[in-house]
């Protein structure tokens, strides 16, 4: 196959900032790639500390749920004004 040196000049144009392009977004992938992996590797360390020294690894409970508010909180809550601060003599 012969390519008329009219591609080949377009080829040339069109693929260097295309390989420019996909050269920094693959560096930055892999970088995003390493540090994960430190990461997992640091995490995996410290629960091995965590059990040789006898420290359980923290446990990630979900937040409690707010009590529900009885009758008399409810009714308090709303009408009550709110307190003012006392008031403070200006200087002249």
């Amino acid at each position: 196959m012969r390519y008329k040196l009219r591609t080949l000049l377009i080829l040339l144009a069109i693929l260097p900032p295309l390989l420019w392009i996909g050269w920094t977004k693959y560096s930055e992938w892999k970088a995003e790639q390493e540090r994960q992996r430190a990461q997992r590797e640091l995490v995996q360390q410290l629960d091995g500390l965590q059990i040789y020294y006898g420290n359980p690894p923290p446990r990630i409970t979900p937040p409690a749920t707010p009590p529900a508010p009885t009758p008399t909180d409810a009714a308090a809550a709303p009408d009550s004004p709110p307190e003012k601060a006392p008031a403070v003599p200006q200087r002249e």
